[in-house]
Formats: C-alpha cells, structure tokens, sequence
C-alpha cells in the first residue's frame, strides 16, 4: 500500500489506456508489461495499481488514436474506452480526436463522444502537419467552444518535432522534442488568437505545458526588448505583447503536472507562473508512474510545495470542473 497520506480526493487527470490496443504499440508496450503486466489494456490490473497507490479517480486517453488519419478506428478506439467509463463512475474519459481524418469528419467524432457520455476530448499538438491554430482543426474548437469540454494536448510520440531537429537518438525527442512541441503550440495558440475567437476553449497541456513556466523569463525578454517585426515574417504578422501573452497564459491554459517525474522544482516553477486554478494533478500512468512509490512522489510534491486549499484544487477541484457530464 501507499505510504501517502492526503485526505484529499486524488484524479488522475494524464493516464493512458488502450482497451483495444493496435499492434503497433506492442513494441513500446512490452516494456511497461515487463514491470507491471499487460495494465495498458486490462482495466481490473488499471484499478488495481490505483488502489495500492491511494489514486481515487482517473482522466483516460488513448495516445495512439490521437489525431488519427482514420475516423473509423478512432470511432472503435473511443467505443471500447467507452465501455469501460460507463459503468466505472471512478473513471472519465477523453475521445480520441481524429485530426488527420478532416476537421468536420474529426468534430463530428468528437460530439458524438461528447453526446455519449464522454467528458472531454484529446488530439496531438500537430498530426500530418495540421496543428491547433490551422483552419482544418476550427470545427473541431467550435465543439470544444460550445460545449465546454476540455481537449487535452497531447506531445506526437515519435516525431514531435522534425527528425532533422530531433529524433529519438539519445532520446533527444522523447526528452525535449515533445516538450518543446507543447511550448509552441501554446505560443502559437496564445499569439494566433485562437483563444480570442473561442472564448470558452478549454485546454489542458501534457507534461506541465512543457515546462514552459521554466522559460518565462525568456519569453518575456524577447517579447519586450523587441519590437513584434524583428522576429515576425512580416510587420502584419499578430504577436501579442508580453503582457497579454502573460494574461492568457495564466487565465486560459491549463497544464497536467506530469512529464518530470514529480519534481518539486518543476511544481514549484509552474506555480511561480500559474494560478493553482490551471493546474490539475496528473502522472502520465503507466508510462511515468508504475510504483506506487512513483505515485507517492508525485502526491507528495504537491502537499510540499502547497497549501492544503491549492492542494486540493490541483488534485481534484480543478478537473471537476472541467469535465464535461463528471
């Protein structure tokens, strides 16, 4: 059992499964089965290392179908997730997003998630090329901006970034490609407008945002020691000021603490920079946490750096009010 002692309710809000797993992940899977068996694709294993680690509820995605090229499967994909939250009340889920497949093809797919029972949806911060500020992804936000449904984003696994930038030599992509691809997409998001235009647009960044409170400093000296058309393709490109791109940051993004494997300084440089009201507690499960000395790390980081009124929006409140039918 857990040595973690919190009388909070704890979600999970960054977890993983695929019940119908493609064999395409049986490569990279075999490796979590080597520590704690086939729980990527068994929900009684799931809830079993939830209950030893003290975790009350969980927020599901399935990374492989994020932003998938084929509708259908993603439709089967969200269907067995289904089958397993609408009978489990200690677990949400998030509809895979088939980006790729045609933004009113993708958007359809995810209201009938949403027209379901799920709580929220999930795509990958670009798949073949199409990212979030792009006019192919606009239906899917206007669903999103309609509803109130989060969409979490999600890094691409293997190439988040060009290969000829990083690839996974060294682990180079999986170590900071999928974090700096997160980091784009939110400046990209702030400095587009997308959240100008979709006032009710929810979104919730994998892996602490790509610790992108680390980079703040940096962000704001560029913005503010020079003016937007030294940078921009043009002196008509839209950059915000420092200012609002601070303002949005901290009123419309929301992070998952994963990604850094529960460091008090990485949570205690997210909080620096964001309000607790944009924090939600996540573990990435089974990928980063598959202990439930793991799982003990990650909750303690947050009774560490909080206090017991933030502790408990960030492991609970937050996600709650977030999903969608929860």
């Amino acid at each position: 059992m857990s040595e973690t002692v919190t009388e909070h309710e704890i979600i999970d809000f960054a977890a993983h499964i695929h019940p119908d797993d493609p064999p395409e992940n049986e490569f990279a899977h075999r490796f979590v089965e080597r520590d704690i068996g086939d729980v990527y694709r068994n929900i009684e294993r799931y809830s079993e290392c939830y209950d030893q680690a003290g975790i009350d509820s969980a927020v599901l995605s399935q990374p492989y179908y994020l932003g998938h090229h084929s509708a259908e499967r993603a439709r089967s994909a969200n269907d067995a997730l289904f089958e397993i939250i609408r009978d489990r009340p200690k677990y949400y889920g998030l509809a895979s997003i088939p980006t790729a497949a045609g933004g009113e093809e993708a958007a359809a797919e995810f209201e009938r998630c949403l027209n379901a029972g799920f709580n929220g949806g999930a795509l990958e911060t670009k798949t073949d090329g199409i990212e979030l500020h792009d006019a192919e992804v606009e239906p899917i936000l206007e669903v999103a901006d309609q509803t109130g449904a989060p969409i979490l984003v999600h890094p691409k696994l293997n190439e988040s970034l060009h290969p000829d930038a990083l690839d996974d030599t060294w682990m180079l992509n999986a170590v900071f490609g999928r974090e700096v691809a997160l980091a784009e997409s939110i400046c990209k998001v702030v400095h587009t407008g997308v959240l100008d235009r979709y006032p009710n647009l929810n979104l919730v960044y994998h892996h602490t945002a790509g610790n992108i409170a680390s980079m703040m400093g940096r962000i704001h000296n560029q913005m503010e020691k020079f003016p937007p058309e030294v940078w921009a393709g043009s002196a008509d490109d839209q950059i915000k000021s420092y200012r609002e791109f601070k303002r949005q940051l901290e009123s419309r993004i929301y992070l998952d603490i994963s990604g850094h494997y529960g460091q008090n300084s990485t949570l205690r440089t997210a909080l620096s920079e964001f309000p607790t009201s944009q924090l939600l507690f996540g573990t990435d499960f089974p990928f980063e946490t598959r202990t439930t000395e793991d799982f003990d790390q990650f909750v303690n980081s947050v009774g560490a750096e909080c206090s017991e009124t933030d502790a408990h929006r960030i492991f609970s409140e937050n996600a709650l009010n977030l999903l969608v039918a929860a």
